[in-house]
């Protein structure tokens, strides 16, 4: 394989301001019939009853981010070194954040998609895959799509992105957001009515994480005026926030 960017080993490691969202678990996530065996290998994989390499793909919206976080927060809390990398927030930056890895059991590359295509990080990742299977480590990556039908220009990345599972999460129908917002306000303890969450679907974004913000949003300014959540309350708090 020809390298047109050599990247020198001792390089300093980017730190930035990245932390898992509290909200992202697995109690948290609305598990649609279809996604019962990949929450199942996660929570696996959290806790080192599986390793290995793990490609997980999905629409946008589906809830991969979420997944991923979920099993970093669970792993964390058996005691595991963690690196969770999103890189729709790391490839601004540079390749660097990719380096000093070594010490981590569990490694999680989210929307590996935004940086295909960039000869510099195609190389650092191939890098860095090679790496991981050497040192045993758990690598977690996650894409809009296949990696077959991705955008990768280095043949060599392409086929590593092969080893391993490789996984569909699905994404929510319309109906199953409904149920999802349903649990989630049971979640917080309240019940939501149908009629409130008609009214969301006719307003907002179908966009389940735009949906529980607001969702959440609502539940927190109940609490401070000691009001149900009804659809009188629920247009009054939206059309003061």
């Amino acid at each position: 394989m020809q390298m047109k960017h050599k990247i020198s080993a001792p390089m300093q490691q980017l730190t930035l301001d990245i932390s898992l969202r509290d909200g992202f678990r697995f109690e948290s996530f609305y598990i649609h019939k279809d996604n019962v065996d990949v929450v199942d290998l996660l929570k696996l994989i959290a806790v080192q009853k599986e390793q290995g390499q793990f490609f997980f793909w999905g629409a946008e919206q589906s809830g991969k981010s979420h997944l991923l976080q979920a099993c970093c927060q669970q792993a964390s809390r058996v005691g595991l070194i963690v690196s969770y990398l999103p890189l729709k927030l790391l490839s601004m930056y540079s390749i660097s954040c990719l380096q000093g890895l070594q010490r981590s059991s569990i490694i999680v590359i989210d929307d590996i998609e935004v940086v295909l295509g960039m000869p510099i990080w195609e190389e650092a990742l191939f890098y860095l895959i090679n790496e991981t299977r050497l040192n045993q480590q758990t690598l977690l990556i996650s894409a809009n799509n296949g990696p077959r039908y991705l955008n990768c220009q280095l043949p060599d990345l392409a086929s590593r992105l092969l080893w391993g599972g490789i996984y569909q999460i699905h994404a929510l129908s319309d109906k199953d957001k409904f149920l999802a917002l349903q649990a989630r306000a049971r979640q917080r303890g309240f019940e939501i009515p149908d009629n409130v969450i008609d009214y969301l679907y006719k307003r907002y974004p179908r966009k389940l994480t735009t949906l529980i913000k607001i969702l959440d949003n609502i539940d927190e300014q109940s609490l401070i005026t000691g009001r149900k959540i009804t659809l009188p309350f629920i247009k009054e708090a939206l059309k003061n926030s």
